[in-house]
């Protein structure tokens, strides 16, 4: 018997509208709440439509945000063809981050983005990934409560508001001693290094030693694994996660 393989990859053609028809589907493979909240913090899923162009000014203005990150966004279009490439995989979703202490216009409370990967609802895990908080909220409460909201979300149980995964996983750059620190004040557990976990942009330096010229283009990086796994959230992470949150 013969076979066949008639996988084509995607094409996606590069995005320069935030106009969508009709409502913006944000194709989750898990449920999606119309927000999360603490007391100062709340997290909305990001629509390229209402919070795309006021993000990527503030993102603009600080180009040293996209040191570490495994993308770059040269300009609006770029971003809004990231967004929609990350939209047409069922296991992403993407969140603003919202200030709840400032002033409610958005310019004045958009205080980053904070997101979902490999969400598998068959093994009950998933990644946070991209987070990305904007300089007026850096050392502030912004980052705990955002990542918090997503672990809590991810890890409770549905009686308690959750979708009650089994496991969470942080993965650093591992030039980001930020995101390092991230991670550990947060009480995930270092379980080691993913190499050559990315392809990078053309022009982005992973820190590694160029590939050997036959592998494709772009330079490559590794990865910090840390992970909050269902136990460790129920043998004392939910708490910790919790008085991280509370702290002033």
């Amino acid at each position: 018997m013969s076979f066949i393989n008639s996988y084509k990859p995607p094409v996606l053609q590069r995005v320069t509208s935030t106009l969508f028809d009709g409502p913006y589907d944000l194709n989750s493979n898990i449920p999606i709440p119309p927000s999360l909240e603490t007391k100062r913090v709340k997290l909305v899923p990001f629509l390229p439509a209402i919070h795309a162009e006021v993000f990527f000014a503030a993102y603009s203005a600080a180009p040293e945000l996209e040191r570490y990150l495994p993308a770059a966004w040269p300009d609006f279009p770029s971003l809004l063809t990231f967004l929609e490439e990350y939209r047409t995989k069922p296991d992403a979703i993407f969140f603003a981050i919202l200030d709840k202490t400032k002033d409610p216009s958005l310019e004045k409370s958009m205080a980053g983005i904070i997101g979902f990967i490999h969400c598998s609802p068959q093994n009950l895990a998933l990644e946070i990934a991209p987070v990305i908080i904007l300089p007026a909220f850096q050392r502030t409460f912004v980052s705990s409560n955002a990542i918090g909201l997503m672990m809590k979300y991810s890890l409770d149980l549905p009686e308690d508001g959750g979708i009650g995964f089994r496991r969470v996983v942080w993965s650093a750059n591992p030039g980001n001693l930020a995101s390092v620190k991230a991670a550990e004040r947060m009480g995930f557990t270092h379980e080691g290094v993913k190499r050559w976990s990315w392809v990078l942009p053309l022009g982005k330096d992973g820190g590694k030693a160029p590939v050997d010229g036959k592998r494709g283009q772009g330079q490559g990086r590794d990865s910090v694994v840390f992970a909050m796994c269902w136990d460790d959230w129920e043998g004392g992470g939910r708490e910790h996660v919790t008085k991280v949150i509370d702290r002033v």
